[in-house]
């Protein structure tokens, strides 16, 4: 159900207005999503709406055109939509309450008492009124005495809203960034151009400072900015440059972990106009902004601006809309852009931006990659002696290291140190995946088929008993630091321990403030770091994000080993070590050249040929609870008579894979236009994930 239909009647009902409706014998609150000046023949009796609890509509209309563009894009419902960008009923706490005002109605000359002349006398004083505060405070009225001169007809009451200021948004600039030639250049061609902006920057190009001036033009002209950042943890970073532009008070930072009760309260100041940036992760985008002007989308190849949970939205498909409804300027930032964007600036689609060089020609970090198939580990697994060495001659120079892990977990895939070969499960033709049991003994599993098997003893391709598991976790990597290196002090960012910004925030102060040598993490300490210290950047196993069974997985390897170069030697030279089975793979030889545009292009030229987005659309059906097999073939037969039918150019995949421990189904259908499928498909028993950043 969408929502239910209702008579207006006479009251003064808008779009985005919030009102009280009768249902089921009682009033309830409701949002007005569409309204029409005539009435819709129906086979029912339509009720009124009751009241409008609102002077002005609770939503902008930009808002709720935005939520029937998510609904129809994203195959969901006007109450999906509505739930991202509305924090939890009631939503009467939303709307300002009003003040009663206390005013003489008639003065009367005969008015017996010295407190009710005190408060005639006061009121008398007071053109516009008085608030009860006001009157207990300077003359001690209580609430009998002003009920009785309200009763005689001597003083009347009146609610009213308290006329808001208007926020003068360019109070709140402190010290304006300063530009470069080439920055200026490509923020005046931002500013000129009408289509969303793809800012294609190395890593400390200077990209945040002319983030910072659009931001500081944006409210000169009185308007207000939103700032997404793809991590939560990520907004501690992104605070302090900002709040060296802004006023603190003047930014609102929006995240999934507030609390119900700080969401609703950063809510109402960004509605009532009085906050000049909106910086936080994807949900942020839902911001209450009424004077929205500029919409920045840093790192905008992250996969985390995808959401996960219904509406199973993408911020930067959301934002080009909401874009759109306000005619507010969308520029996204990144040093490795993703397919969707690079293809649409080959399109003419978005408009490119380039900045080919570090902020003051500082010199990119000389790459080395070490062939981790020729080290002799030892203990040391998986640290080559190329990597202890750099490791050891930052701790002597009293230089920082970061150090970057792909996974938490245990190995990813098994690894012939002769053929070079993974093991591969002959259902699915992709790599097994390293487990371990209750009893600590490893064995194989396909996550795409469900296929288990044991851990081979020779390789099936040459027989080779050189067999290595690939992969370990943070755990690991950093007992071997703490033995090889006791007195160096070192800092762990994973999921364990990094929960909670404030924990983020401590992470990049000791690091900063030279507390700490060595920090070891995974994608946290890859993403949009500035930290002038640190001279050496290693990624310890580059293979484990090549492994896996995806058709994104060469891109996001890319992106997280190119990220990592931009850790180092950001104010000093630097270096960066790439640790890998596999020193010939592409991704792994262009990250190391810097070699951005000429990757992209061969990887569309790929998904043009394997027919993948963006070279194709493609939609994720995912089926839970009971009998998803059952359900999934039933409806993969269905949806394949009616791709034949009607003679589209689709493909179907249906394949089980795991969730939360328990196993799912999931139906792929790819190719030109699959929404058109579920046009004339009825979908009642599955999850609709539309442009799905995961799939089978």
């Amino acid at each position: 159900m969408n929502g239910l239909t209702y008579a207006r009647g006479d009251l003064p009902v808008q779009l985005g207005s919030l009102v009280r409706v009768p249902l089921r014998n009682k009033l309830v609150e409701g949002i007005v999503v569409e309204l029409s000046e005539t009435r819709a023949e129906t086979t029912f009796d339509v009720k009124s709406v009751h009241d409008v609890l609102s002077a002005t509509p609770l939503l902008p209309e930009s808002h709720i055109k935005l939520c029937h563009w998510m609904a129809e894009n994203y195959v969901t419902t006007l109450r999906h939509a509505l739930a991202v960008i509305l924090p939890p009923p009631p939503w009467s706490k939303l709307i300002p309450q009003p003040t009663t005002f206390y005013r003489v109605r008639k003065p009367d000359p005969d008015v017996r008492g010295t407190k009710k002349q005190l408060i005639m006398e006061f009121l008398q004083s007071r053109s516009d009124g008085a608030t009860l505060q006001e009157l207990k405070q300077d003359t001690n009225a209580s609430p009998a005495i002003l009920k009785a001169l309200v009763e005689r007809g001597i003083i009347e009451l009146e609610s009213r809203f308290d006329v808001t200021v208007p926020v003068i948004l360019q109070k709140h600039l402190k010290a304006l960034p300063v530009l470069t030639s080439a920055q200026q250049e490509v923020e005046r061609t931002i500013r000129e151009e009408l289509r969303p902006s793809l800012l294609f920057g190395v890593t400390g190009s200077g990209k945040t400072e002319i983030y910072a001036q659009m931001i500081a033009d944006t409210l000169k002209a009185g308007k207000q900015a939103l700032v997404l950042v793809p991590e939560i943890l990520l907004t501690e970073h992104s605070i302090t440059r900002y709040q060296s532009l802004l006023d603190r008070d003047a930014i609102a930072i929006l995240h999934s972990r507030l609390t119900p009760a700080a969401r609703k309260k950063l809510w109402l100041s960004i509605r009532n106009g009085d906050i000049a940036l909106v910086l936080g992760s994807r949900s942020a985008l839902f911001a209450p902004i009424q004077k929205l002007s500029l919409i920045i989308i840093d790192e905008e190849h992250e996969w985390t601006y995808k959401n996960e949970q219904t509406p199973r939205y993408h911020a930067r498909e959301t934002a080009e809309a909401l874009a759109g409804f306000t005619g507010a300027k969308l520029v996204f930032g990144t040093a490795t852009p993703s397919l969707e964007s690079w293809s649409r600036t080959k399109e003419g689609r978005y408009h490119l931006e380039r900045l080919p060089m570090r902020y003051k020609e500082q010199a990119m970090p000389h790459v080395r990659i070490v062939d981790l198939a020729t080290v002799d580990f030892g203990k040391m697994y998986p640290f080559s002696p190329t990597l202890l060495n750099a490791i050891e001659q930052r701790l002597h120079k009293k230089e920082q290291s970061v150090l970057f892990l792909n996974r938490r977990g245990v190995a990813t895939s098994v690894l012939c140190l002769d053929c070079r070969r993974r093991i591969v499960s002959p259902e699915s033709q992709l790599p097994f995946t390293v487990h371990t049991n209750h009893q600590g003994r490893p064995y194989l599993m396909d996550h795409t088929s469900g296929l288990l098997a044991d851990m081979p003893t020779v390789c099936p391709h040459c027989q080779s008993v050189k067999l290595l598991a690939v992969g370990a976790g943070t755990q690991k990597v950093e007992t071997v630091l703490q033995q090889k290196f006791p007195h160096a002090r070192l800092i762990r960012a994973d999921g364990d321990t990094i929960e909670h910004p404030e924990q983020m925030r401590k992470l990049l102060s000791d690091m900063r403030e030279g507390h700490a040598d060595i920090l070891l993490g995974t994608q946290s300490v890859v993403k949009g770091l500035d930290l002038p210290e640190v001279t050496l950047a290693a990624v310890i196993l580059a293979d484990v994000g090549l492994s896996l069974p995806h058709f994104r997985a060469g891109e996001r390897i890319f992106q997280l080993l190119t990220q990592l170069t931009g850790r180092s030697g950001r104010a000093k030279a630097g270096e960066v070590i790439i640790q890998t089975f596999r020193p010939n793979a592409t991704e792994i030889a262009a990250a190391a050249n810097h070699e951005t545009e000429k990757y992209l292009d061969q990887e569309l030229k790929l998904r043009a040929y394997t027919n993948y987005p963006p070279s194709s659309s493609m939609i994720r059906l995912i089926l839970r609870d009971e009998e998803p097999d059952k359900r999934a073939r039933a409806l993969t037969k269905k949806l394949q008579m009616t791709i034949d039918e009607r003679q589209l150019k689709l493909s179907l995949t249906c394949a089980p894979t795991f969730f939360g421990g328990g196993r799912e189904w999931h139906i792929l259908i790819r190719g030109d236009a699959p929404r058109e499928l579920l046009k004339n498909t009825v979908i009642e028993d599955a999850i609709v994930d539309v442009d799905p950043v995961e799939t089978i």
